[in-house]
């Protein structure tokens, strides 16, 4: 692995690899990194393709890992691809799920199996359903009794929700797969938010009553998000036809922004540019990273070599006072960005041939001459394709790399 120096001279030091851990499986998604012990230090948590949960240490040190090894019949087997049965698709969510003052780890898996493990990786309960569970699991007191729930959906097409013993409270039929995490809003009124195969996201109430449906373009696989725009609660949320909705918390698009390709992962809110406004970031299958204005405008875009599907990480990376936008492409690049980006006018008027701005890399900035652009700081090139990305410090990303590769990244000064 290697780094590429700052190109502004305001931004101090490099992005190093401190440690690399080998899964010896591919990785599908981005890892968890939670203090689970309450030793001061953050553990990393991820699934693999083959079937095992990892805990690591931020001093890459193996804690503890739990293999899945389920059986199925001949019946089951004709439905399953024998390589992914076992494969843990989404991240594993770390939270308290039955209030004994200490976190647990939840995950499902291709074969419809959700597993509640302890802290130290020992299964605490486990219940079965119908259909992969390919999305995130969302553990949260929807219902304000002062009990967690468990929510996730399958690819029968059915959102289930759990109580903190794994024992099944409600199902809803939504007559397509439901792939993507689902967000819980409480602006207003508490409301169940998620989206399925046929671009349908639905709002259900805690008692489990539909609210409202909007229609997407595509498929919706990212997770909802909501925040504060032009001082109106907003949802923000995009699908795999390539366009990003905001709509209002009763279902209303307020406005679309369309990209060249498919929208697969959570978008980032912050005001990343420092006009007291916030932004919209977010990554596209286009190649692109966007940066939006709360009203829907592209502000500007910095494109990679190939698709981006992690969700970005708005940080302070060098610790310099100012935000960075951290994200992970297929084409095996980290790409940290200021958030500000930067004007790229390479033509004057009146002067034949390109003139180079004051304060204009061209090696660091998108070609769209003339307009705002996305200005890479640093890009660190992996082993392979970038499943995900997590903040574990400030000047600390995890990144998970297709080829089995889990890379821990740190700013440093030189």
């Amino acid at each position: 692995m290697f780094s590429f120096g700052k190109s502004s001279s305001k931004h101090k030091g490099r992005i190093v690899q401190r440690w690399v851990f080998e899964a010896k499986s591919p990785l599908l998604s981005s890892a968890a990194a939670v203090d689970i012990d309450g030793d001061g230090q953050k553990e990393i948590i991820f699934g693999t393709k083959d079937g095992k949960v990892f805990c690591i240490t931020e001093e890459n040190k193996q804690k503890w890992v739990y293999a899945i090894s389920e059986k199925v019949d001949e019946t089951e087997s004709f439905f399953y691809d024998a390589e992914r049965i076992d494969a843990v698709p989404a991240t594993p969510t770390i939270k308290d799920v039955n209030d004994d003052g200490k976190p647990e780890v939840l995950f499902g898996t291709e074969l419809g199996i959700v597993y509640c493990l302890s802290g130290e990786g020992k299964l605490v309960w486990q219940y079965r359903g119908k259909g992969a569970v390919r999305g995130r699991i969302l553990v949260d007191d929807i219902d304000g009794d002062g009990s967690q729930e468990v929510l996730f959906g399958t690819t029968t097409g059915k959102f289930i929700i759990l109580d903190h013993t794994g024992k099944q409270r409600f199902v809803f039929e939504t007559q397509a797969s439901v792939e993507g995490e689902p967000a819980v809003i409480r602006e207003g009124r508490t409301q169940v938010i998620f989206g399925n195969e046929q671009g349908t996201i639905f709002s259900y109430n805690p008692l489990g009553n539909l609210l409202w449906t909007f229609k997407a373009d595509g498929a919706v696989r990212a997770k909802p998000v909501a925040g504060k725009l032009l001082g109106q609660d907003a949802l923000i949320i995009g699908d795999i036809a390539g366009v990003l909705h905001c709509l209002d918390l009763n279902g209303v698009e307020r406005w679309r922004f369309k990209t060249e390709g498919a929208i697969y992962g959570r978008a980032t809110i912050a005001d990343v540019n420092r006009d007291e406004s916030p932004e919209i970031i977010f990554g596209s299958c286009d190649n692109k990273v966007y940066c939006l204005s709360a009203r829907g405008e592209r502000i500007w875009s910095y494109e990679t070599d190939f698709w981006i599907v992690t969700s970005p990480i708005v940080t302070d990376i060098d610790g310099d006072g100012e935000l960075e936008i951290v994200v992970g492409s297929y084409d095996h690049n980290v790409y940290v960005l200021d958030g500000e980006g930067a004007y790229d006018l390479d033509y004057m008027p009146g002067l034949s041939g390109v003139a180079h701005q004051s304060g204009h890399y061209t090696s660091v900035a998108t070609k769209e001459a003339g307009e705002h652009v996305g200005k890479r700081l640093w890009q660190i090139k992996t082993q392979g394709m970038i499943v995900g990305c997590e903040e574990l410090e400030k000047d600390n990303i995890i990144v998970n790399v297709k080829t089995g590769f889990v890379d821990d990244l740190k700013h440093e000064n030189e």
